[in-house]
């Protein structure tokens, strides 16, 4: 069974689902401009192109509260 997910959560996942494809065709050349990619997928422009050039998405980015690297923390549980 599914997880259920808030309207919100739906709506970023519905959202980074059209990031990817965005990113995708555009590498594919499918669609020659981030401009024209963000318009025909309804997403902003400038979402579209910090991402296109390599930022994270805000799940997958560390919290800003964060004192150790992922291996340092490793390093200590162990």
């Amino acid at each position: 069974m599914p997880p259920i997910r808030s309207e919100y959560t739906q709506k970023l996942a519905k959202q980074e689902g059209k990031i990817l494809l965005a990113l995708s065709d555009l590498q594919e050349g499918r669609i020659q401009s981030i401009r024209a990619a963000a318009k025909l997928y309804d997403i902003p422009r400038s979402t579209l192109q910090k991402r296109a050039d390599g930022r994270l998405s805000r799940v997958d980015t560390p919290p800003n509260g964060r004192k150790l690297t992922q291996l340092e923390e490793d390093s200590l549980v162990e």
